[in-house]
């Protein structure tokens, strides 16, 4: 993974989950950041389908 791409996930992952420290981020290997950025992006877009359902 390249510094940017992997710096750009670290800071999307610091927005959406401030109570974790940065830390804790820049010490995970480019696959666990992957796992973890895919993670949020899941639960993110099963609630967004939830209010979406709920809509109509």
């Amino acid at each position: 993974m390249t510094h940017l791409s992997r710096t750009t996930l670290i800071n999307a992952l610091v927005k959406v989950k401030p109570e974790t420290p940065r830390v804790m981020f820049d010490a995970l290997s480019d696959k666990a950041l992957d796992a973890e950025f895919r993670a949020v992006t899941a639960e993110y877009n099963e609630q967004a389908s939830q209010l979406m359902s709920v809509s109509y």
